[in-house]
């Protein structure tokens, strides 16, 4: 703590030098890019762009590619107005223009359906609404810089998604999202059209989170989180949606990126292929900063050190009536907390145990979007993934050798191939469709050691991707608008599951209707279902006589019914109020076929593997809430964001009873602040505040003398038949973030101090029996915590 004291000192110290140092110069910029139809992705020639507030007026027309560009743009925070015949104007709001780095735009329109009459249409760009246009409600867009700015997200999508309504964190250390109650392990990630399984580090099996993201930052532009009811070609799914798209390298100049901080030492290329060719590539590499420290021999007194190392890449070649992108995500990470050393007790180990832990992702896909004409794309996926995660647990007594405990070591592998048609018809109706294979492969092991040496297996099933099981997705969805103000969208999916014929057909439909300028009315359902882990599926059940079962191979998918009505309203062009009130029913819940607390619904709320052999699916839940956002749109130099979520989650076990989840809260409050003051012309500071008020995480007690007798195992007891009947204290947390930036002829450069946790508030997040100290301990998440980030473009 006493370094990271010294540093940040320091960097204040340099901050402060360079903006008194550097001569206030003007410094001018590129804006480039190229606008598109939203529906048909076709480009858009004649398409008039404007650099709002420039005097002398800079505007320019786009190109009979739909490309278009701006010189002599000025730095800092920039606006463009886009407009086009027969479209909506588009408005792209607080464009960081940097000294070192051009700016490359991807622009949308949407087309008008009345064209007979003037209609006034918000043509601001509203985060509140996802970029796909299939959504209707509990969706939100949110832009890459977002995520750099949000006090305490860290550069991480995840932990800035957590700031919306209707979405609470599991904890300070892992990135885990919990939406409405739901467990973390209901969430699907998509990149580049590719579902991807957890791209994070230290990733657990069927987890969706972990304590650092692979995902760059620097590499991802502007996407889409979905909360509910989400359109039909999102399959395999009952809780949220990331659907993530990279960004493309930029294509006719060469770029650098540096940055060092919490998260790691990073290095970021991009350009063109070949000069004049069009096709550019773009890739970012990234180490963890405390493991490069380790072996600098300076020590955080952490009681691991956690290693960890990533790769985004994308590589994108245009054609005449196509493009062909390449891109991929690669990350290995791994940490040991071993009390046998003398550490403290950590959040994730007992006392007396060794945990050593890992991870590993590697993700690739070839992505060809063909243009058949003016009113119809397709786009062809196929993509290869594959993901292990491994722990090592070993127990032992004082001053004894530590022994073998626990092992998990599991590999999935997938080979997907993806198909997506998408027609505009008319200025009225268009349609997408799509048809996904998917084939998956597992190595799967997990030992147990009792009383040191009765050896048992649990599970211990391998098959290579070209034999396991297939899981097959199709659906279909049109969106037909009435006019400017109405449009509908009824789709239909549906799942079928190879290894037991598993078939599931699900209805979904959307409604908008604006109800007046700035106001409008949505309401969407939704059946959705998820299939279960292949841990899960291939759990062994080992009977008295020795006899090895699958009991798990004939389950279903986890099912839920969502039902949504939301109310938005623009209270000014900067200021928007948008609430939203949901129902949520879940069924044929995988459950213990002997009356137990167990569920399905709460994976994901403790260490390791989430699942049991003897499931069935008769176990249900519901969540319902209201949720309220209030934003004020960054306008002249400061933005804020607050929400309020109102919810209850409940779930019911094979005992009958219906209890809380591990998830159910009850309530999230968040309020996030920012202000920037320009310092000179090319130079600003930048604050950003967060707050955050939630309910107490749930638990359930622990049995002590369960716990005093357990000689063998030194595991604490809990009580089962009181599962999640226990809640900490309300959980607090206050973060804030100084930043300057700083613009030179040829490098710009950023610095960046954050503390999180400035209050050192006390928040609980499980607890533990100590056998030492015959005693149950809490254990605590994250105190007073500061950081430093430095990033440099030339």
């Amino acid at each position: 703590m006493r370094i990271l004291k010294i540093l940040s000192v320091l960097f204040l110290l340099h901050a402060l030098k360079y903006s008194y140092a550097q001569e206030d110069k003007h410094y001018e910029q590129v804006v480039r890019g190229v606008v598109v139809d939203k529906q048909t992705q076709m480009p858009l020639p004649g398409a008039h762009v404007v650099l709002t507030g420039s005097d002398p007026l800079a505007a320019t027309a786009t190109n009979p590619e739909g490309e278009f560009r701006l010189t002599n743009v000025p730095l800092g925070r920039q606006r463009l107005v886009v407009s086009s015949i027969g479209y909506h104007n588009r408005q792209i709001n607080n464009l960081i223009i940097h000294s070192a780095r051009e700016t490359v735009l991807f622009i949308e329109m949407e087309e008008k359906v009345e064209t007979t009459q003037e209609v006034v249409v918000i043509g601001n760009y509203r985060k509140d609404q996802a970029m796909n246009k299939m959504a209707s409600v509990s969706a939100r867009a949110f832009t890459v810089e977002e995520a750099a700015r949000y006090a305490g997200s860290r550069e991480d999508v995840a932990r800035m998604a957590m700031n919306f309504a209707g979405v609470s964190g599991a904890n300070d250390q892992r990135n885990d999202i919990i939406i409405r109650g739901n467990t973390p392990g209901g969430i699907l990630w998509q990149l580049e059209d590719v579902d991807i399984p957890n791209p994070n580090h230290f990733a657990a099996s069927g987890t969706t989170g972990g304590p650092v993201g692979m995902l760059n930052n620097n590499t991802l532009r502007n996407s889409d989180f979905f909360s509910g009811a989400f359109p039909a070609e999102y399959t395999n799914v009952f809780s949220g949606v990331f659907d993530l798209k990279m960004r493309d390298g930029n294509n006719e100049k060469y770029e650098l990126l540096g940055q060092a901080g919490f998260n790691g030492f990073e290095l970021g290329a991009e350009g063109p292929l070949k000069k004049g060719s069009r096709s550019s590539f773009l890739v970012n590499y990234r180490y963890s900063t405390l493991k490069v420290f380790e072996l600098l021999g300076i020590n955080f007194g952490t009681s691991g050190v956690p290693y960890y190392q990533d790769l985004n890449f994308k590589v994108n070649v245009p054609f005449k009536k196509g493009k062909l992108t390449w891109f991929g995500l690669a990350g290995k990470s791994s940490i040991s907390m071993l009390d046998s050393e003398d550490n403290e007790t950590d959040m994730y180990t007992e006392e007396g145990m060794d945990l050593k832990t890992g991870s590993s992702l590697f993700v690739s896909g070839l992505k060809y979007a063909w243009f058949h004409n003016e009113k119809t794309y397709s786009r062809f996926v196929l993509s290869y993934i594959g993901q292990n995660g491994f722990t090592d647990l070993d127990q032992f007594d004082p001053g004894e050798e530590p022994e073998p405990f626990y092992r998990e070591d599991n590999t999935e592998t997938r080979l997907t191939f993806k198909y997506i048609l998408n027609t505009k018809f008319s200025r009225q109706l268009s349609a997408r469709s799509g048809f996904t294979v998917n084939r998956f492969g597992y190595n799967l092991n997990v030992k147990t050691w009792e009383e040191y040496d009765d050896k048992s297996y649990k599970l211990d099933n391998r098959k290579p991707v070209t034999e396991g099981p297939a899981l097959y997705s199709g659906y279909s969805q049109l969106v037909y608008k009435f006019s400017d103000r109405f449009e509908i969208k009824p789709g239909l999916s549906f799942l079928w599951f190879g290894l037991n014929d598993k078939i599931s057909v699900e209805p979904r439909l959307g409604i908008n209707w604006k109800t007046g300028y700035r106001t409008s009315l949505n309401f969407g359902y939704g059946k959705h279902s998820k299939a279960q882990t292949m841990a899960t599926y291939f759990m062994e059940t080992i009977y008295n006589d020795g006899s090895v079962e699958l009991t798990n191979s004939n389950l279903g998918f986890t099912g839920a019914h969502h039902w949504v009505l939301g109310f938005d309203a623009l209270l000014s062009d900067h200021l928007r109020l948008k609430t939203e009130t949901y129902y949520q029913y879940l069924y044929d819940v995988p459950v213990e076929a002997l009356p137990s607390s167990y569920s399905v619904l709460n994976a994901g709320s403790s260490w390791g593997l989430n699942t049991r052999d003897l499931l069935i699916n008769e176990g249900e839940g519901r969540n319902y809430g209201v949720e309220f956002t209030l934003e004020k749109f960054y306008h002249n130099d400061y933005y804020f964001l607050t929400t309020l979520s109102l919810f209850d989650s409940k779930y019911t076990g094979s005992d009958g009873k219906e209890r809380n989840t591990a998830f159910n809260g009850n309530f999230v409050a968040n309020a996030l602040v920012g202000k920037e003051i320009r310092v000179k012309e090319n130079a600003a500071l930048v604050f950003d505040a967060k707050v955050v008020w939630a309910g107490g995480k749930r638990y359930t007690p622990i049995d002590l003398e369960a716990s005093r007798n357990d000689e063998g195992n030194f595991n604490t007891v809990y009580k089962d038949e009181l599962a999640y009947s226990k809640q900490f204290p309300d959980y607090f947390k206050a973060d804030i973030k100084i930043g300057f930036r700083l613009n030179g002829k040829k490098v710009s450069q950023l610095w960046e101090f954050y503390i999180e946790n400035i209050t050192h508030h006390k928040n609980p997040i499980n607890q533990l029996y100590s056998k030492s100290k015959d005693q149950i301990e809490t254990v605590y998440q994250l105190g007073f915590f500061p950081m430093l980030n430095y990033r440099i473009y030339f």
